[in-house]
């Protein structure tokens, strides 16, 4: 989940972070989506209202009972450092990760590092580096043994990416495997932190190319993409919305986002025969400055990604999904790319007119 607003200042407070966290998910829910706000569950769903509200209200009573707000003498324990055991260093090149785990885990630190490494190598296959020099990665410790709910956004004053997710101190080796989460909010600091009405494109970008990289990682097999994206796709058409600037529903913002890509994907494809697609956009906006270390709004992001391999592409699609409700026959992009789906096994017809393309997103240009 990408933060509405950027942060523009240092870290705050423990408890000024929870109480912003819990107003934000409020206002999402309240004036965003109509049934469910864009925090995921620990199973990958978008939290219901009333889950967002049990939630909210069981870690905030445990916050104030059991958690100190303040260390000796006032000082935010967000803004000390914590101990040097409990930070995990990453290094890419000039770009760095830096984990840091908010109470005990009983998982391995390699387990927890592969975890890490894993996101950070998927999102590499996309932006070719990390999308901003420095990132922060907050750990926070609950009970369970998952990964659960994750935000990420960017502190402008100490200049960088901060996600912060939230992990079942008994999560296995095989739940972390499982995990898109860290790679969908690494994918994030990779575009701007746009407008709401455009929230739409970040999270269609994330939501699209997470379980790409996560194939070309061997995270993930190409059947098990394409049945995601198969049984979730249809959420993402056009209801009573003019189009994704208008839309409030949350099938709409993730998978509405995830089918513009898509077809984003496949016409780079067709206009440059498979040399590029839609990562190289993406990879110009980054180059360009784009990324959610910017002010960036999304007019800008999508002029840059167009400008990168001389298309209009993206702003042809924004036009008619964005500002229209557009039309997708889904049965007719599934035969094209030669994806054939019975009671959810997926095989694939390589004689298909778009098999070439559907190998590429796959595997990479």
């Amino acid at each position: 989940m990408l933060e509405l607003q950027r942060a523009s200042r240092g870290p705050p407070a423990a408890f000024d972070r929870f109480m912003k966290l819990s107003l934000s998910i409020l206002f999402k829910q309240t004036f965003l989506l109509k049934t469910s706000t864009l925090v995921e569950d620990v199973d990958g769903e978008p939290m219901t209202f009333a889950k967002t509200l049990a939630a909210m209200a069981f870690v905030a009573i445990g916050f104030l009972c059991f958690s100190p707000l303040t260390e000796a003498g006032g000082q935010s324990t967000y803004d000390s450092p914590p101990p040097a055991a409990s930070q995990i260093p990453f290094r890419y090149g000039t770009d760095r990760v830096i984990v840091v785990i908010d109470g005990s885990v009983n998982i391995r630190r390699s387990d927890l590092k592969a975890y890490v490494d894993d996101a950070a190598q998927a999102v590499i296959q996309i932006y070719g580096r990390l999308p901003v020099p420095l990132t922060i990665v907050r750990v926070e410790v609950t009970n369970g043994n998952r990964v659960g709910f994750a935000t990420s956004t960017y502190i402008d004053e100490s200049e960088y990416g901060l996600i912060e997710l939230s992990l079942g101190r008994d999560t296995s080796r095989a739940s972390l495997n499982k995990s898109w989460t860290l790679t969908h909010e690494l994918l994030h600091l990779g575009f701007p932190i746009v407008e709401k009405s455009k929230r739409w494109l970040a999270e269609g970008i994330a939501t699209y190319e997470e379980p790409i990289a996560r194939v070309r990682t061997g995270m993930t097999s190409p059947e098990e993409m394409w049945a995601d994206l198969i049984k979730n796709a249809p959420s993402g058409l056009p209801q009573s919305d003019q189009g994704l600037n208008y839309t409030r529903s949350w099938g709409r913002v993730y998978w509405g986002g995830a089918l513009y890509c898509l077809l984003a994907d496949i016409e780079i494809r067709k206009q440059t025969k498979n040399k590029f697609g839609l990562e190289h956009a993406l990879r110009g906006i980054a180059r360009s400055g784009g990324t959610a270390a910017s002010d960036w709004n999304a007019r800008q992001a999508i002029d840059a990604g167009d400008q990168a391999l001389n298309l209009t592409v993206l702003q042809d699609l924004y036009t008619k999904m964005a500002l229209n409700p557009g039309s997708i026959d889904l049965h007719q992009l599934w035969n094209q790319l030669g994806i054939k789906e019975s009671n959810g096994d997926i095989s694939f017809d390589d004689s298909a007119p778009l098999a070439s393309i559907r190998k590429a997103i796959e595997n990479g240009s």
